[in-house]
Protein backbone atom coordinates (compact mmCIF):
# COMPACT_ATOMS: atom_id res chain seq x y z
CA UNK A 1 0.00 0.00 0.00
CA UNK A 2 1.21 3.74 -1.16
CA UNK A 3 0.28 6.43 1.40
CA UNK A 4 1.38 9.76 0.82
CA UNK A 5 0.97 13.72 1.96
CA UNK A 6 -1.70 16.01 -0.43
CA UNK A 7 -2.63 19.19 0.04
CA UNK A 8 -6.09 19.81 -0.68
CA UNK A 9 -7.75 23.15 -0.36
CA UNK A 10 -5.45 24.21 1.52
CA UNK A 11 -5.32 21.56 3.95
CA UNK A 12 -2.45 18.88 4.31
CA UNK A 13 -3.89 15.45 4.27
CA UNK A 14 -3.38 12.04 3.76
CA UNK A 15 -4.35 9.80 0.51
CA UNK A 16 -3.49 5.69 0.37
CA UNK A 17 -3.29 4.46 -3.43
CA UNK A 18 -3.35 0.52 -3.72
CA UNK A 19 -4.05 -1.94 -5.70
CA UNK A 20 -4.86 -2.35 -10.01
CA UNK A 21 -7.40 -1.83 -12.51
CA UNK A 22 -10.10 0.53 -12.16
CA UNK A 23 -9.90 3.64 -10.43
CA UNK A 24 -12.39 3.79 -7.06
CA UNK A 25 -12.59 6.02 -4.43
CA UNK A 26 -14.08 5.70 -1.24
CA UNK A 27 -15.15 8.95 0.67
CA UNK A 28 -15.49 8.23 4.27
CA UNK A 29 -18.52 9.70 6.99
CA UNK A 30 -17.98 11.76 9.69
CA UNK A 31 -16.19 11.37 12.28
CA UNK A 32 -13.99 8.54 10.79
CA UNK A 33 -11.39 8.53 8.73
CA UNK A 34 -9.65 6.97 5.91
CA UNK A 35 -9.45 3.99 8.07
CA UNK A 36 -13.09 2.99 7.79
CA UNK A 37 -12.85 1.48 4.26
CA UNK A 38 -9.43 -0.63 5.32
CA UNK A 39 -11.36 -4.26 5.44
CA UNK A 40 -13.29 -3.08 2.00
CA UNK A 41 -9.93 -1.59 0.85
CA UNK A 42 -8.20 -4.86 1.86
CA UNK A 43 -11.10 -6.63 -0.70
CA UNK A 44 -10.99 -4.43 -3.35
CA UNK A 45 -7.85 -3.82 -4.27
CA UNK A 46 -7.18 -7.71 -5.78
CA UNK A 47 -8.86 -6.12 -9.07
CA UNK A 48 -9.36 -2.56 -8.43
CA UNK A 49 -7.08 0.56 -7.66
CA UNK A 50 -8.11 2.19 -4.84
CA UNK A 51 -8.32 5.28 -3.37
CA UNK A 52 -8.74 6.52 -0.20
CA UNK A 53 -8.03 9.88 1.84
CA UNK A 54 -9.14 12.11 5.21
CA UNK A 55 -11.32 14.79 4.64
CA UNK A 56 -10.69 18.40 6.61
CA UNK A 57 -11.36 17.59 10.02
CA UNK A 58 -10.76 14.21 10.12
CA UNK A 59 -7.85 11.95 10.53
CA UNK A 60 -4.59 13.39 9.67
CA UNK A 61 -6.40 16.59 9.00
CA UNK A 62 -7.97 16.96 12.56
CA UNK A 63 -6.82 20.93 13.07
CA UNK A 64 -8.87 21.82 9.77
CA UNK A 65 -12.51 22.44 10.16
CA UNK A 66 -14.73 20.81 7.54
CA UNK A 67 -15.67 23.51 4.96
CA UNK A 68 -18.77 23.74 2.82
CA UNK A 69 -19.33 21.10 0.82
CA UNK A 70 -18.83 22.70 -2.57
CA UNK A 71 -15.07 22.52 -1.36
CA UNK A 72 -15.18 19.28 -0.35
CA UNK A 73 -16.28 18.72 -3.86
CA UNK A 74 -13.43 21.05 -5.36
CA UNK A 75 -10.98 18.53 -2.92
CA UNK A 76 -12.43 15.63 -4.75
CA UNK A 77 -11.92 16.79 -7.93
CA UNK A 78 -8.19 18.50 -6.72
CA UNK A 79 -7.59 14.49 -5.94
CA UNK A 80 -8.42 12.90 -9.23
CA UNK A 81 -6.45 15.47 -11.21
CA UNK A 82 -3.36 14.49 -8.43
CA UNK A 83 -3.22 11.61 -9.21
CA UNK A 84 -4.00 11.76 -13.09
CA UNK A 85 -7.45 9.85 -12.81
CA UNK A 86 -9.94 11.76 -15.70
CA UNK A 87 -12.68 9.14 -14.42
CA UNK A 88 -13.83 7.45 -11.29
CA UNK A 89 -16.42 5.08 -9.22
CA UNK A 90 -17.01 6.71 -6.43
CA UNK A 91 -18.32 5.41 -3.82
CA UNK A 92 -19.35 7.75 -0.52
CA UNK A 93 -20.57 6.52 3.03
CA UNK A 94 -23.04 9.34 4.74
CA UNK A 95 -20.77 12.50 4.69
CA UNK A 96 -18.85 10.98 1.62
CA UNK A 97 -22.13 9.79 0.22
CA UNK A 98 -23.35 13.76 0.14
CA UNK A 99 -20.00 14.27 -1.79
CA UNK A 100 -20.51 11.77 -4.08
CA UNK A 101 -23.68 12.75 -4.84
CA UNK A 102 -22.95 16.35 -5.64
CA UNK A 103 -19.61 15.16 -7.46
CA UNK A 104 -21.40 13.56 -9.63
CA UNK A 105 -23.59 16.31 -9.96
CA UNK A 106 -21.45 18.48 -10.97
CA UNK A 107 -18.94 16.73 -12.81
CA UNK A 108 -21.17 14.05 -14.80
CA UNK A 109 -18.11 13.42 -17.13
CA UNK A 110 -15.71 11.99 -14.44
CA UNK A 111 -17.95 9.43 -12.45
CA UNK A 112 -17.88 6.57 -14.25
CA UNK A 113 -19.98 4.65 -11.20
CA UNK A 114 -21.70 5.77 -7.86
CA UNK A 115 -22.10 3.57 -4.97
CA UNK A 116 -23.80 5.32 -2.01
CA UNK A 117 -24.15 3.64 1.78
CA UNK A 118 -26.05 5.08 4.43
CA UNK A 119 -26.84 8.26 2.13
CA UNK A 120 -29.22 11.16 2.23
CA UNK A 121 -30.16 13.54 -0.55
CA UNK A 122 -32.94 15.56 0.89
CA UNK A 123 -32.69 17.83 4.83
CA UNK A 124 -32.58 15.34 7.91
CA UNK A 125 -34.21 17.21 11.30
CA UNK A 126 -32.53 14.22 12.82
CA UNK A 127 -28.77 15.18 11.90
CA UNK A 128 -29.40 18.96 12.37
CA UNK A 129 -30.74 17.48 15.58
CA UNK A 130 -27.73 15.31 16.51
CA UNK A 131 -25.04 18.52 15.45
CA UNK A 132 -26.86 20.88 17.85
CA UNK A 133 -26.82 18.08 20.84
CA UNK A 134 -23.12 18.33 19.97
CA UNK A 135 -22.32 21.85 20.21
CA UNK A 136 -24.45 21.58 23.63
CA UNK A 137 -22.62 19.34 24.77
CA UNK A 138 -25.20 15.95 25.34
CA UNK A 139 -24.25 12.55 25.01
CA UNK A 140 -24.11 12.65 21.44
CA UNK A 141 -21.41 9.60 21.49
CA UNK A 142 -23.08 7.40 23.67
CA UNK A 143 -26.25 7.74 21.52
CA UNK A 144 -24.09 7.54 18.32
CA UNK A 145 -22.06 4.38 19.67
CA UNK A 146 -25.63 2.83 20.39
CA UNK A 147 -27.27 3.49 17.22
CA UNK A 148 -24.51 2.11 15.54
CA UNK A 149 -23.50 -1.11 17.43
CA UNK A 150 -26.12 -3.43 18.71
CA UNK A 151 -26.03 -4.51 22.82
CA UNK A 152 -24.18 -7.58 21.95
CA UNK A 153 -21.47 -5.78 19.38
CA UNK A 154 -20.30 -3.42 22.17
CA UNK A 155 -20.18 -6.40 25.02
CA UNK A 156 -18.07 -7.94 22.54
CA UNK A 157 -15.97 -4.70 22.04
CA UNK A 158 -14.40 -6.34 18.78
CA UNK A 159 -12.46 -4.51 16.26
CA UNK A 160 -15.08 -2.14 14.64
CA UNK A 161 -16.49 -0.96 18.01
CA UNK A 162 -12.90 0.07 19.01
CA UNK A 163 -12.04 1.92 15.80
CA UNK A 164 -15.99 3.86 15.79
CA UNK A 165 -15.01 4.65 19.87
CA UNK A 166 -11.88 6.01 19.24
CA UNK A 167 -12.80 7.93 15.81
CA UNK A 168 -15.53 9.35 18.45
CA UNK A 169 -13.07 10.14 20.91
CA UNK A 170 -10.59 11.50 19.07
CA UNK A 171 -12.33 13.93 16.18
CA UNK A 172 -13.02 17.37 17.77
CA UNK A 173 -17.00 18.04 18.69
CA UNK A 174 -16.80 20.86 16.50
CA UNK A 175 -15.28 19.13 13.28
CA UNK A 176 -18.55 16.39 14.01
CA UNK A 177 -20.97 19.03 14.26
CA UNK A 178 -20.45 20.81 11.05
CA UNK A 179 -19.53 17.25 9.07
CA UNK A 180 -23.53 16.71 10.43
CA UNK A 181 -24.43 19.73 9.02
CA UNK A 182 -23.20 19.35 5.74
CA UNK A 183 -25.32 15.57 5.87
CA UNK A 184 -28.16 17.23 7.48
CA UNK A 185 -28.28 20.25 4.61
CA UNK A 186 -28.18 17.72 1.89
CA UNK A 187 -30.68 18.98 -0.51
CA UNK A 188 -30.16 17.32 -3.99
CA UNK A 189 -32.91 14.79 -4.33
CA UNK A 190 -34.56 16.98 -6.84
CA UNK A 191 -31.50 16.81 -9.24
CA UNK A 192 -30.98 13.41 -9.00
CA UNK A 193 -32.74 12.19 -12.13
CA UNK A 194 -30.48 14.07 -14.27
CA UNK A 195 -27.58 11.65 -13.23
CA UNK A 196 -27.15 9.12 -16.26
CA UNK A 197 -24.16 6.89 -14.56
CA UNK A 198 -24.82 3.76 -12.89
CA UNK A 199 -25.99 4.34 -9.07
CA UNK A 200 -26.26 2.03 -6.58
CA UNK A 201 -27.96 2.97 -2.95
CA UNK A 202 -26.74 0.45 -0.20
CA UNK A 203 -28.66 0.66 2.84
CA UNK A 204 -28.49 -1.25 6.17
CA UNK A 205 -31.68 -2.38 7.22
CA UNK A 206 -31.81 -1.20 11.07
CA UNK A 207 -29.97 1.61 10.30
CA UNK A 208 -31.54 4.79 11.88
CA UNK A 209 -30.09 7.34 10.92
CA UNK A 210 -30.23 7.47 7.04
CA UNK A 211 -33.53 5.35 7.21
CA UNK A 212 -33.18 2.13 4.30
CA UNK A 213 -37.08 3.94 3.01
CA UNK A 214 -35.40 7.32 2.12
CA UNK A 215 -32.22 5.52 0.35
CA UNK A 216 -35.50 3.95 -1.79
CA UNK A 217 -36.44 6.97 -2.43
CA UNK A 218 -32.97 8.25 -3.55
CA UNK A 219 -32.69 5.21 -5.56
CA UNK A 220 -35.93 5.66 -7.35
CA UNK A 221 -34.89 9.03 -8.36
CA UNK A 222 -32.51 8.15 -10.81
CA UNK A 223 -33.26 5.76 -13.51
CA UNK A 224 -31.91 2.74 -13.24
CA UNK A 225 -30.48 2.82 -10.09
CA UNK A 226 -29.96 -0.22 -8.19
CA UNK A 227 -31.10 -0.26 -4.19
CA UNK A 228 -29.75 -2.99 -2.16
CA UNK A 229 -31.04 -3.59 1.64
CA UNK A 230 -28.58 -5.64 3.91
CA UNK A 231 -30.44 -7.60 6.71
CA UNK A 232 -30.02 -7.35 10.28
CA UNK A 233 -27.39 -4.05 9.51
CA UNK A 234 -27.03 -0.77 10.75
CA UNK A 235 -25.09 2.32 9.40
CA UNK A 236 -21.61 1.17 9.48
CA UNK A 237 -21.94 -1.18 6.74
CA UNK A 238 -18.44 -1.16 5.25
CA UNK A 239 -16.71 -1.30 8.79
CA UNK A 240 -19.02 -4.15 10.33
CA UNK A 241 -19.66 -5.86 7.11
CA UNK A 242 -17.49 -5.64 4.30
CA UNK A 243 -17.65 -8.48 2.91
CA UNK A 244 -21.80 -7.88 1.96
CA UNK A 245 -20.78 -4.69 0.62
CA UNK A 246 -17.85 -5.49 -1.75
CA UNK A 247 -19.95 -7.72 -4.53
CA UNK A 248 -22.19 -4.98 -4.80
CA UNK A 249 -19.22 -2.85 -5.72
CA UNK A 250 -17.88 -5.30 -8.44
Amino acid sequence: MSERPVVLGGVPTRVTDEGAGPAIVLVHATPFDLDYWSGLAAALRADHRVIRYDLPGHGVAADADVPSTGRLVADLVDLLDVLDLPTVHVVGHSLGATVGQCFALTHPGRVRRLSLLGARASPSPLFATLAGALRQDVAVADISINRWFTASQLARNGAAVQYARARVEGTRVAVWADGLDRLADTDVLADLPRLTIPVDVIVGEDDHGAEPEHGRTIADAVTGARFHRIARARSLLALQRPELVVPLLR
